[in-house]
């Protein structure tokens, strides 16, 4: 496994009415693929749904108990659109953001959230709330309340509140993946949408979350809907994909010394399958310098999404969905924090 360098410290729109809708888009993507022979590439997927259709649905840390070391990767897909010329944004996880707050030395908490890209055809800034979804979290993770601390759906859900109340966003759409690795090596988990953690043990994936989803390429999400919109969409009919943190699904699992923890953005699952993840993990386990690795895990990641002839996750879920086969990496943010427990 990793053996390690740094300590704690400081992501379409809608839900059909039924599954008649899925069916109806995938056998008119199927027409439409059908004029093109061989296999098909794709530019432009980037953009998730948000809109829910017709009446929708580094560091080191010790002293008690377990040990933990982190490190954290990310890349920001390219941003040359004309879509993002009239936004004024510096943020260099892209719509992605993360964060890492150490209570102590050996009690981290960590998070990846995923902006939703699809509010940016609509003039907002997809990386606002999960930036400050994110930011919000990481204060929360160094509270306590009757000595207790507070578990991962808890900071989802005050962090979410807190936003709401600020009205700094003013729209957008985010996943949210939230661990807390306490002294006792107990992984407390929540997470909404589909983000992923997985916990490798000897380079073998032995845990990982499940992705929600209200359809293709349409996670769950915590929302801000202007209420123009809401009305707007209403009165066709539909909705936005809004839920509510209660919706996480919540996850324990006992670590063990030596295991790698790694919570990611869908710019890594939409690529590669945990298959892949083993191998390399397997190919990296003598690594002394976590930092190092897990940037070249990022990095390597990178260069598949932009490959045209890779069989990606993504690509081959579409293959499924049209009956066509289907090449090419999925272009997109992409953040990972990896956690070795020692």
């Amino acid at each position: 496994m990793f053996a390690s360098s740094r300590t704690a410290g400081m992501r379409g729109f809608s839900a059909s009415r039924s599954m008649c809708l899925w069916a109806a888009l995938a056998v008119l993507l199927a027409m439409v693929l059908t004029a093109w022979p061989g296999a098909y590439r794709f530019k432009r997927w980037q953009y998730r749904s948000f809109f829910s259709g017709p009446s929708g649905q580094g560091q080191s840390g010790g002293s008690a108990g377990f040990n933990y070391k982190y490190a954290v990767a990310y890349q920001a897909k390219d941003r040359s659109d004309s879509l993002y010329a009239g936004l004024d944004v510096d943020s260099p996880t892209g719509e992605d953001n993360y964060f890492l707050s150490a209570r102590s030395t050996s009690d981290l908490y960590a998070g990846v959230a995923d902006g939703v890209g699809g509010w940016v055809e609509h003039g907002h800034d997809s990386s606002a709330i999960s930036r400050e979804l994110c930011a919000a979290m990481s204060e929360f993770a160094m509270l306590t309340k009757d000595n207790r601390s507070f578990t991962p759906k808890q900071l989802i859900d005050m962090a979410y509140s807190k936003i709401k109340q600020e009205g700094q966003v003013k729209a957008g759409g985010t996943t949210a993946i939230v661990a807390h690795f306490p002294p006792s090596g107990k992984l407390e988990l929540a997470n909404l949408g589909d983000s992923w953690c997985g916990v490798f043990r000897d380079s073998k994936l032995v845990f990982q979350t499940k992705f929600q989803t209200v359809g293709f390429n349409a996670p769950y999400q915590l929302a801000i809907i202007p209420k123009d919109l809401a009305k707007e969409a209403a009165g066709r009919g539909s909705s936005y994909i809004q839920n509510k943190p209660s919706d996480a699904d919540e996850y324990q699992f006992q670590l063990k010394s030596n295991d790698v923890i790694v919570l990611a953005t869908d710019g890594v699952t939409d690529n590669i399958a945990t298959g892949d993840m083993e191998l390399f993990l397997g190919n990296n386990a003598n690594a002394t310098d976590l930092q190092q690795v897990t940037q070249k895990f990022v990095n390597q990641v990178v260069n598949l999404s932009k490959d045209s002839s890779f069989p990606s996750v993504f690509a081959q879920e579409i293959s499924k969905l049209t009956g066509k086969q289907y090449l090419g990496g999925k272009e997109d943010d992409i953040t990972v924090v990896v956690v070795r427990v020692d």
